[in-house]
């Protein structure tokens, strides 16, 4: 071993010395009891000082390499390296072809133009200058300024009838969820009703509930009876992904059933300010009074995705539950971001925001939809819906909806298969109009023609 004395190297001499001997000792080729060179002898040969080969053997005496045995000299320690199996690196298996993503209508973005980012920022930058707010942790609940303004919010938006105290704000639904589990107890099994929720299931499979999923809600509950369920997590205002809602007969129905069989309903209400041509349903909770229904808000796709604020109003019931055990659990939400949304609300920029996002979606789905009757003429068919972001787009093929699927990932455009569930149809595919800039619609949809009709 040569070692590196030059001035300018930034490893220490001794280091160097001791990296040496602890890879020989590591690798097995300095056996157990093996007899390390005296420092004198060490110092000679490789022309340095004994102080410094005296600091490479302390070291490796210190960490249990090597052994000091007064009167005879340093003695490598058996550490039965090769019995230890040691583990080759991780191999990443690659798909054999790797799609690139040119458009993408399948995941839930939005158009940079729905949000205004100089303005967030200045609300940042002031929520920033609280000093002595910001160097405590939050409120478990949640900020209290916070919840009061949510809860005027939903009550004047959305008909919630709810106090402050009943409102916990968290980082996302699934981080409400995994509180809402512990203040449930394991009332199970849970239904899962008018979509497939895979997130929220996911959170009380995990927690140990047995979990159902059912198609859309109708009055006819007879299953609900048969299966004895206890928890039902629906979303009213978002039956179906292109926005169909749940009739008042229909959430009357569901309310009975849930007040006369001490049953839980979770009311995710998620994208309901999105509906273009009419005003937004009133949500379930309202109509309950808040005895057995806990609504659920979240700020994803009004505000920003990365914007990490969701709230959950409790029942009366769980809410005296919470008061003595939902403490435990640390706020998951940013104080910073808690603080900048509260006055960002206040100041009446919620409600122009809603007001600037709906028109924008709204305009976005009716050119997806002319770009699909352009592009595909009579070979496919937009079916829009009332709210929400999702158009359907029926493909006049033999092609199953996940083989369509895959072709337009052939071709780098995503899109989203779904059952449509009646026999004899032709396949449906589902395309959001938020992700993708209206600039680049026709020219996604070339690329989905000519790859779903090609020989």
């Amino acid at each position: 071993m040569i070692l590196n004395q030059n001035d300018s190297s930034d490893v220490p001499l001794y280091i160097q010395l001791y990296n040496y001997y602890k890879s020989l000792i590591s690798s097995g080729t300095l056996k157990a009891e093996s007899k390390l060179p005296s420092i004198r002898r060490c110092a000679n040969e490789r022309m340095i000082s004994r102080t410094t080969v005296e600091a490479a053997y302390l070291q490796l005496a210190a960490e249990g390499y090597i052994t000091s045995r007064p009167g005879s000299g340093f003695y490598v320690n058996d550490l039965n390296y090769m019995d230890i199996q040691r583990p080759s690196p991780m191999q990443v298996t690659k798909s054999k072809f790797q799609h690139k993503v040119l458009y993408d209508f399948a995941t839930s973005a939005v158009d940079y133009k729905s949000f205004n980012f100089d303005l967030w920022s200045r609300y940042m930058k002031s929520a920033l200058r609280n000093g002595e707010r910001l160097l405590s942790y939050g409120d478990p609940q949640g900020e209290y300024d916070l919840r009061v303004v949510l809860s005027k919010y939903v009550a004047e938006r959305r008909g919630v009838i709810c106090t402050p105290e009943q409102i916990v704000v968290g980082a996302g639904i699934q981080s409400l969820l995994q509180i809402l589990c512990s203040l449930t107890g394991l009332r199970s099994p849970v239904a899962f009703a008018g979509g497939s929720f895979k997130h929220a299931r996911a959170v009380f499979y995990d927690r140990g509930f047995n979990t159902l999923n059912y198609g859309n809600i109708t009055n006819d509950l007879s299953n609900f009876h048969k299966d004895k369920i206890k928890i039902i997590y629906t979303s009213p205002s978002h039956t179906t992904p292109w926005g169909d809602v749940m009739p008042m007969q229909t959430r009357l129905e569901l309310l009975s059933f849930a007040k006369a069989n001490d049953c839980l309903i979770i009311e995710d209400d998620y994208d309901s300010e999105f509906r273009y041509y009419s005003r937004p349903v009133p949500s379930l909770q309202g109509l309950d009074g808040g005895e057995k229904v806990i609504y659920m808000g979240t700020f994803s796709k009004l505000l920003l995705p990365s914007l990490r604020i969701s709230f959950m109003v409790l029942s009366k019931e769980l809410t005296n539950v919470y008061a003595n055990r939902g403490k435990i659990y640390n706020q998951t939400a940013s104080k910073t971001d808690q603080i900048a949304l509260c006055q960002f609300i206040r100041d009446g920029h919620l409600l122009r925001q809603i007001k600037k996002a709906r028109k924008l979606y709204m305009v976005k789905s009716q050119q997806l939809c002319i770009a699909i009757d352009k592009v595909f003429g009579d070979k496919a068919k937009a079916l829009p819906g009332s709210g929400g972001f999702l158009i359907q787009l029926e493909v006049k093929s033999k092609l199953s909806s996940k083989e369509l699927e895959k072709r337009g990932k052939d071709v780098g455009v995503l899109v989203s298969s779904f059952d449509y569930g009646e026999e004899g149809q032709y396949p449906r595919l589902l395309l959001s109009c938020s992700g993708v800039s209206e600039d680049n619609f026709e020219k996604a949809l070339i690329l989905l023609k000519d790859e779903f009709f090609k020989e």
